[in-house]
């Protein structure tokens, strides 16, 4: 397991304090390849970090290696997306002993269609014979713990989860009080390097198709499902139910990024601001083409 990190190697290999990963999202115990170690660690880090991309709006560019997104999330205390918490949390389980390999997946729109690209990671783990889904990245309402690939229903604080192959890809469904069963997202087979993904940062911080560029995402896992903002609105899928109210402004919309980011205080003026300047600039656009 690595510790201190060593100059002598190359910024993708070197090592890192993982003690003060655990810390950060304040998980103890004994260190070990099992389905519940992997099940409380995964939990830990979608209680403690956030999914955010607040600096974007800046003109932030991600920095994909594994010790950029230590020091984005465990340093600075920072949340991330699938590009940089994902492949860290990788990283991590295997240190611990995990066969855990990070993969493509393409996201269902609300639409009733796919999304046009494979721009989201997921990593498959393998604990104790038994292959698990492990997702940590997603802005909307993923499983919020690790999901069995065998195809069983999983519950999960009033929603339901299972993995089904559709289309000759596994795909992830979620179920809520209406026993509607829904595509999340699927996934591929095939293992990821920073290369192999790389296109994606390029891509989001230039195409018009992509929301981060005009639009303030962010979402935390809270008991019961997760709270996400996006845009101006603000979306609590709790409970096995999807709520959604709209953020009239700044102050509706301080509001709900302070639910949040609850425990990252030193966020929320940044949040706030990057809403506000989110929002000028979409009536500006829009303008352009009335």
């Amino acid at each position: 397991m690595e510790h201190v990190a060593s100059p002598s190697r190359t910024a993708t290999t070197a090592a890192l304090p993982w003690h003060d990963y655990l810390r950060r999202i304040g998980h103890t115990g004994p260190l070990e390849p099992t389905a519940e170690y992997l099940r409380a660690v995964t939990t830990a880090h979608l209680h403690a970090v956030p999914y955010e991309f607040l600096d974007v709006l800046d003109g932030a560019v991600p920095d994909l290696e594994h010790t950029a997104a230590f020091d984005r999330v465990v340093r600075r205390r920072r949340g991330g997306t699938c590009l940089e918490t994902t492949p860290l949390l990788g990283r991590f389980l295997r240190g611990v002993g995990f066969r855990a390999r990070l993969v493509a997946a393409q996201m269902w729109r609300v639409g009733g269609e796919w999304w046009s690209r494979w721009d989201h990671l997921v990593l498959v783990v393998e604990a104790e014979g038994e292959d698990w889904l492990v997702d940590v990245g997603f802005l909307l309402h993923s499983p919020t713990e690790p999901l069995r690939l065998s195809g069983t229903p999983q519950a999960d604080g009033g929603w339901r989860f299972r993995v089904v192959e559709r289309d000759g890809y596994r795909t992830v469904l979620r179920s809520g009080v209406d026993d509607e069963w829904t595509p999340v997202y699927r996934f591929a087979d095939e293992p990821l390097e920073i290369p192999d993904y790389a296109w994606i940062v390029d891509f989001h911080l230039t195409s018009e198709e992509s929301p981060l560029s005009y639009t303030v995402l962010c979402s935390r896992v809270v008991p019961g499902g997760k709270l996400v903002v996006l845009g101006e609105n603000f979306l609590r899928s709790l409970d096995g139910r999807d709520r959604t109210e709209f953020l009239a402004d700044p102050a509706d919309a301080e509001k709900a990024l302070g639910e949040v980011l609850h425990g990252h205080p030193h966020l929320l003026a940044e949040a706030v601001g990057a809403w506000e300047k989110a929002r000028a600039d979409r009536r500006e656009n829009k303008r352009k083409f009335i």
